[in-house]
């Protein structure tokens, strides 16, 4: 059976470094929705109104990239890193039994 080696400092540290893109990227769309109002309140024809229809159908895309982006952040934060140490912390409390 291989030996698998987790990092957790390593694995936190990846978990904020996602989290930080994941605002960079958020926060650069909520600079394109602020723009896209602009063209919203000027540009009135057939060819904008589906400009704001594919526009908004990109933001709703990014709101979904973020929650699956959150989700794997906190899967990783919440269940991945935890349950390693515990399982970690209980193995060598058994393997200090037979000492």
């Amino acid at each position: 059976m291989p030996i698998t080696i987790v990092n957790t400092d390593s694995l936190s540290a990846s978990a904020n470094n996602l989290r930080n893109v994941n605002r960079n990227i958020n926060s650069e769309f909520q600079t394109l929705q602020n723009k896209a109002q602009i063209i919203d309140n000027n540009w009135q024809s057939p060819a904008g109104d589906a400009a704001r229809t594919a526009m908004r159908q990109i933001f709703k895309h990014n709101e979904a990239r973020s929650s699956v982006i959150r989700n794997y952040i906190n899967m990783l934060e919440q269940q991945v890193n935890p349950g390693y140490a515990d399982t970690e912390t209980v193995n060598i409390k058994l393997a200090d039994k037979f000492k």
